[in-house]
């Protein structure tokens, strides 16, 4: 017995004498918004009524529709999902659209009917109707796009889309080291050219236009915020924080009819992840532990959340489900009087809806 305690102390020792493949930067974490008072982010059941559309689709990351109503999504497998509705609004059963070999997580049609895809394994990619894939961008400045995540279009047909982080991969050593490794990028369909708008984004994610299309929004997930990128008007070219202090990791933003944001939140915020934030020893030291073993540290709470900002930056509500059946939200898109919502490998499977209450 003896034996075995002086070589678990040894085993100790020499794990804290080893050097941390990271030199984690501190950050002043601020206090994480109350989910029990009131106030906008205060808990509710909005989202614990929701239905199964289809569970097709494990993980439906994005989620968007054609101008006839047809649903699109991907999954992680690489296949791109298309689930049509009959005359009272009922879905049908999902059909395979495409199969990108990789993983589509942004979706969105063109003018011409193309559906845009960014695919974190092959870059920025084009689907036209009847399934045809053309990769439109993979490199930008001679560098690989390493993680391409979420898109929007503007009316020009400009498409802003995300590298996620140079990593390459969702890691939670990524989290641990706490450095900016994301961008916001523009590709021009009449150039071909892809430029960097933005750099040194904490994780950067989901992408939305403003309907005047003078600025687009970018989350930084692993900041709790959404940056906002001016593209007209006195501050074109610069940047500005839209909303901050997040209650948990936003991931997809979308817009609807009216101007507003829909915002999914992966998961509420992890105290643990908070801690290592304010203290660059603890997360140096989690850093040289196995992914496998950090897996649990970063799933998503059981806790369904959705975030409504208006075109301002003002949060006006917030949807929960805090009995976890939708949990591992990605995305909310408003259609049609309903929520649709997405969700990643983690949360709960299947595209799920719920009502709009007036």
């Amino acid at each position: 017995m003896l034996s075995l305690l002086m070589l678990l102390l040894l085993g100790v020792i020499v794990f804290l004498l080893v050097p941390s493949p990271i030199e984690p930067a501190k950050w002043s974490v601020p206090i994480a918004p109350s989910l029990q008072e009131p106030g906008p982010w205060q808990k509710n059941n909005k989202l614990s009524s929701a239905q199964l559309v289809t569970d097709a689709p494990q993980s439906p990351e994005f989620i968007t529709f054609d101008k006839e109503g047809q649903l699109y999504t991907g999954d992680s497998d690489g296949k791109i999902y298309k689930v049509a509705f009959d005359a009272e609004g009922n879905p049908q059963k999902a059909q395979v659209f495409a199969d990108t070999k990789g993983t589509p997580n942004g979706l969105k049609f063109d003018v011409n009917g193309n559906l845009i895809v960014t695919d974190i394994k092959k870059g920025l990619l084009s689907i036209n109707p009847s399934g045809s894939i053309e990769v439109l961008a993979d490199q930008v400045d001679g560098k690989p796009i390493y993680l391409a995540n979420e898109l929007d279009i503007a009316k020009d047909g400009s498409i802003y889309f995300s590298d996620t982080s140079n990593y390459g991969r969702v890691t939670f050593r990524e989290i641990a080291e706490n450095k900016p490794h994301g961008r916001l990028l523009k590709y021009d369909p009449m150039t071909k050219q892809t430029t960097v708008l933005l750099e040194g984004l904490y994780f950067a994610n989901g992408v939305a236009l403003s309907s005047e299309e003078d600025y687009v929004l970018v989350a930084e997930s692993y900041h709790y915020q959404l940056t906002r990128y001016w593209l007209k008007g006195p501050k074109k070219g610069t940047s500005d924080i839209f909303a901050s202090n997040l209650a948990g990791f936003p991931d997809n933003i979308t817009r609807d009819d009216q101007g507003r944001f829909w915002v999914g939140i992966f998961t509420t915020r992890i105290s643990f992840v908070d801690q290592m934030h304010r203290n660059p020893w603890l997360a140096g030291t989690m850093a040289k532990l196995p992914e496998s073993l950090l897996s649990g540290a970063s799933a998503p709470a059981k806790h369904g959340l959705v975030a409504e900002f208006s075109p301002q930056g003002e949060l006006t509500g917030s949807w929960h489900d805090p009995i976890g059946s939708v949990y591992g939200v990605t995305t909310a898109v408003n259609h049609n009087g309903y929520l649709y919502i997405g969700t990643a490998p983690g949360g709960s499977q299947g595209v799920h809806r719920v009502l709009l209450t007036k």
